[in-house]
This record gives C-alpha cells, structure tokens and sequence, in this order.
C-alpha cells in the first residue's frame, strides 16, 4: 500500500475531518485537534512522508527579530519538528521515514503530537 494510501486510511480510522486530497501529489489536508495539518506522501521514496501546521501566527516586520528568535529556541530544544519562517508565516514541519506498514501508524501519530507542541512551544515563548 502507499504512503498516500495509508495516511488516507489512518485519517479515516481516526475520524478526523478530511478537507482536502490529491493523489497525483500525495497532499492531504486534514483537522486534528483544532488545526489544519498537511500531509504529502512521496511516491518516489515510499517510506518517507512530511506533514506541516501553517499558519500559527503572522510574521511581520516589527515582529520579525523575536520570530526569528523563538524558531531558533524551539529548534534548538525540539525533537522530529522545525519550524520554518516562509514569507509572512511560521511553518511548523516534520519529516518521517517509517520502517513498515505496522509502524505508520505510530510515526503519524507521533509527529502529529509534536507538531502540536511546537505550537504551545512557540505560543507561550510568544507571551
């Protein structure tokens, strides 16, 4: 089964609201807990996928210096998640190589958890 394939199958199983799917690039857009998380599975490397949370808070030119230094905090102490200043936006990412079919699910379900934690991380830094 392929990386899109299974990810389609975990959201499913796991009831969370899909919003969007394409199979031509492997990008699935799904709500858990609250957010809007991005999946792509990559048909050329089929144990490899990444996911993001977009969107968290803007980045603007007053605000840019303590942006940029909350990345680095929370890169630095971080495990399985960066996060990304793109244009006007913070990106939080993970990238996942499982093994099986047996471990998807919990390579999914353990990026998920930390790309949620990178956003309380970068919200209370924020304060």
């Amino acid at each position: 089964m392929s990386t899109f394939e299974l990810a389609k199958e975990f959201i499913a199983s796991q009831r969370y609201q899909m919003l969007y799917e394409d199979s031509s690039d492997g990008h699935i857009a799904f709500r858990f807990q609250m957010n809007t998380i991005h999946f792509w599975g990559n048909s050329e490397d089929e144990h490899f996928f990444f996911m993001t949370l977009p969107n968290f808070t803007d980045v603007t030119e007053e605000n840019m210096a303590q942006v940029k230094e909350n990345c680095h905090q929370i890169n630095k102490e971080a495990k399985l998640v960066k996060l990304y200043v793109l244009n006007d936006v913070i990106l939080a990412a993970a990238e996942v190589y499982y093994l099986a079919e047996d471990d998807f699910k919990f390579q999914m379900l353990n990026a998920l958890k930390h790309l949620v934690a990178a956003k309380v991380m970068y919200k209370k830094l924020d304060e």
